[in-house]
C-alpha cells in the first residue's frame, strides 16, 4: 500500500491506480486493467453504463456527472473497455477521469 499510495493520504486514487497498471508487465497490466473494468461492469455485458459507474462511484463516495462522455468515443453512452484502457494507458485521460467524478 505504501508504495501505491504516493500522497500517503490512505487512498489509492485513479492516477496512482494507473502509474499501478502500467508497472506491471503488459501481460500482468492487461489482466489488471480488466479485472479493474470488470469490477465497473456490474452486468458483465463489456460496457460500463452510466448507472454501473454512479453505483460503484458513489461505493466510494465518489460523485460521477460528466465522466462517460468524456471517454465514450463511440458515443453509445458507455464506456467499452477499449475506451476504459485508453483512459487508464493516459495520464491525461486518467486526470481527466477523476476530474468528472468530483464534479
Amino acid at each position: 500500500m505504501e508504495d501505491i499510495d504516493t500522497d500517503n493520504d490512505g487512498f489509492i486514487n485513479l492516477e496512482e491506480f494507473a502509474q499501478l497498471c502500467r508497472s506491471f508487465s503488459c501481460a500482468s497490466a492487461a489482466a489488471e486493467l480488466y479485472e479493474a473494468f470488470n469490477l465497473y461492469d456490474e452486468n458483465k455485458d463489456g460496457r460500463i453504463s452510466r448507472s454501473e459507474l454512479y453505483h460503484v462511484l458513489n461505493r466510494l463516495g465518489m460523485k460521477c456527472s460528466r465522466m462517460i462522455k468524456g471517454v465514450d468515443s463511440d458515443c453509445d453512452g458507455c464506456i467499452n473497455f477499449q475506451e476504459f484502457e485508453k483512459m487508464m494507458a493516459t495520464a491525461n485521460g486518467v486526470v481527466d477521469f477523476a476530474v468528472a467524478a468530483v464534479n
